[in-house]
C-alpha cells in the first residue's frame, strides 16, 4: 500500500466515523496507537473534519453575533492545531527520508510532504461531501 491508499483509508475512516454522530464537539476515538503516523493521520483529518463543519456554522447568515465569535475563535485554535499537526508529520517524513541524498538538480514540486497530506485530506472531505449532496 503506498502512502497515499494509507492516508485515503484512514481519512475516508474518519469522516466516516464523525458522520455517525456528525457533531463539532464528539469526542475523537482516534484507533492508532499514539505516536504513529497513522494515528497523526486520523487526528490530522479529525481537525479537518471538525473544522468544515465550524465553517458551515459561521457561514450561516442568521447566526447570532456571540455564538460567530466563539465558532471564529475556536476555527482559530483549530487552525494552530493544525499547522502544529502538519509540522509533526513533516518531522516523521524527515525521520525516514533525512537520509536520503537528492539526485542533481532535483526540486520541490510541491509545499512539504505534510502539506500535500493535508491537501489529500481536504480532498477526501471534498468527495465525502459532494457524493453526499449527490
Amino acid at each position: 500500500m503506498t502512502f497515499s491508499e494509507k492516508c485515503n483509508k484512514i481519512f475516508d475512516t474518519c469522516i466516516a466515523y464523525y458522520h455517525v454522530r456528525n457533531d463539532i464537539n464528539a469526542d475523537i476515538k482516534n484507533p492508532y496507537a499514539h505516536g504513529t503516523i497513522e494515528h497523526s493521520l486520523f487526528l490530522k483529518n479529525w481537525i479537518d473534519t471538525l473544522q468544515w463543519h465550524l465553517e458551515d456554522i459561521i457561514r450561516d447568515p442568521a447566526i447570532d453575533p456571540s455564538q460567530a465569535l466563539m465558532v471564529k475563535r475556536r476555527i482559530d485554535r483549530s487552525n494552530q492545531d493544525r499547522t502544529d499537526l502538519v509540522e509533526r508529520i513533516d518531522q516523521y517524513f524527515m525521520e525516514q527520508f533525512g537520509d536520503v541524498t537528492p539526485f542533481p538538480g532535483a526540486g520541490l514540486n510541491t509545499e512539504t510532504p505534510a502539506w500535500a497530506t493535508d491537501r489529500l485530506s481536504i480532498l477526501a472531505l471534498k468527495i465525502y461531501h459532494m457524493q453526499a449532496e449527490v
